[in-house]
């Protein structure tokens, strides 16, 4: 950025010498003005980095151009110029907070070096301003990512802790509007037999927003989930009208990407705000969405271990014998109706629960939960509490677990 200099003086030698000779050549930009009121009204308007001020001009002298800026509460580095045998103006310029003073006639280096004196303090003084701004966004900068990283944290939490889908999307969307600022967001997922976008969890949408869908090959999410890259557009000034069929002014829509493959799009939206988002924002709303994939993989894999649970549950229930399965924190896992009869459990939901909070027969609990670090017993005779003796055989499953198979001896 040029400094600008405001010359103020009557005489056009002095003021082409100055400008041509000594502050053109040091990158000055030079404004000029020919008595003191023209150079008030110029200072006042123009704002200039410093004055060299002449004190004998027509309409208003030098120290009359420094009261008159000082009683407006302007104040802008100056350098008076006087003639010789004026010493007592300049000190009463000194009082009027003036930078230095010369006397003519005066020579280049003389008012060179002048310029650099008056100078220096207000380049120090910007300097200091710059940094302490400087400091100031950076400050700004790190207090957001801090902020994103404590919800990134909290939504990944929510992540590893929950097997509620629901929830979790919708958190994640939550997420997604509060990290970057967004008036609105949504989570899409793939049906590929439409090969249409359709809304899975979203927020600040209107009721025809959520159902809407978009056609994979007709939209601008359709483009994020083909190319597996995400889009981001800002507010150029005039409304778009976007392939989503929303108004908006500025979006970033991110891929879902499930073990390569793409299976939605994490998108937020400002229809009425004029901020853009910006690189962090893309990459706080990636990290959200690969939470969302995880999230969605979890409670696939769920689903289906819960599918072949059910499955292998009814196999199992068509055993007249009791049967048992505990993982390897020591939580039932499945059993079956002989088990429940054998060891009076409720018919309520007890798959999940500590097995030793749901036995009353201590000797099982203990043949049960045997270290596994030791000798396992594999066998052991359990009463029932339906007053039969069981020969009980216990496996042990890769990963810690556990299956009991309790045969009635005769």
């Amino acid at each position: 950025m040029y400094e600008r200099v405001l010359i103020i003086d009557d005489s056009q030698e002095i003021r082409d010498f100055l400008c041509e000779y000594i502050l053109q050549p040091k990158g000055f930009e030079v404004l000029q003005a020919s008595n003191g009121l023209m150079g008030l009204e110029m200072a006042i308007a123009k704002e200039p980095d410093l004055m060299i001020v002449d004190q004998q001009m027509p309409r208003l002298t030098g120290l009359e151009v420094l009261e008159k800026l000082r009683e407006r509460g302007v104040e802008i580095p100056a350098i008076l110029a006087t003639a010789h045998g004026s010493e007592e103006t300049a000190v009463a310029a000194f009082r009027l907070g003036i930078r230095d003073y010369v006397i003519k006639p005066f020579d280049a280096d003389e008012i060179s070096d002048s310029v650099d004196r008056a100078l220096r303090e207000s380049r120090l003084q910007r300097e200091r301003d710059q940094l302490v701004q400087q400091l100031m966004e950076s400050n700004s900068q790190l207090q957001r990512r801090a902020q994103e990283l404590n919800v990134l944290y909290g939504v990944g939490k929510s992540v590893a802790s929950s097997l509620d889908l629901e929830e979790v999307l919708h958190r994640v969307v939550e997420a997604a509007v509060y990290v970057v600022g967004a008036e609105e967001g949504s989570l899409m997922l793939l049906d590929e037999e439409q090969d249409e976008l359709y809304i899975r969890a979203s927020k600040n949408l209107d009721s025809k927003a959520q159902s809407m869908r978009k056609r994979v090959n007709d939209s601008l999410a359709g483009k994020v989930l083909q190319t597996k890259r995400a889009i981001a557009i800002g507010n150029d000034s005039q409304w778009k009208r976007t392939h989503t069929a929303l108004l908006v002014k500025s979006l970033i829509y991110v891929p879902l990407i499930l073990q390569n493959k793409p299976i939605g799009v994490l998108g937020v939206t400002n229809r009425l705000k004029e901020t853009s988002f910006d690189s962090n924002d893309t990459r706080a709303l990636s990290a959200l969405g690969g939470y969302a994939t995880i999230a969605i993989n979890n409670a696939n894999i769920y689903t289906d271990i819960e599918q072949q649970r059910v499955t292998l549950s009814v196999v199992v229930d068509q055993i007249d014998d009791p049967v048992l399965v505990v993982d390897n924190e020591d939580r039932l896992l499945l059993l079956n109706k002989a088990a429940r009869e054998a060891f009076e459990l409720p018919e309520a939901k007890v798959v999940g629960h500590p097995i030793n909070k749901l036995l009353k027969n201590e000797a099982a609990v203990d043949f049960i939960l045997q270290s596994t670090e030791e000798n396992v017993q594999t066998t052991a005779e359990i009463e029932g509490a339906d007053g039969r003796t069981y020969q009980a055989r216990m496996t042990l499953i890769e990963g810690g677990s556990r299956s009991i198979l309790m045969t009635a001896k005769e």
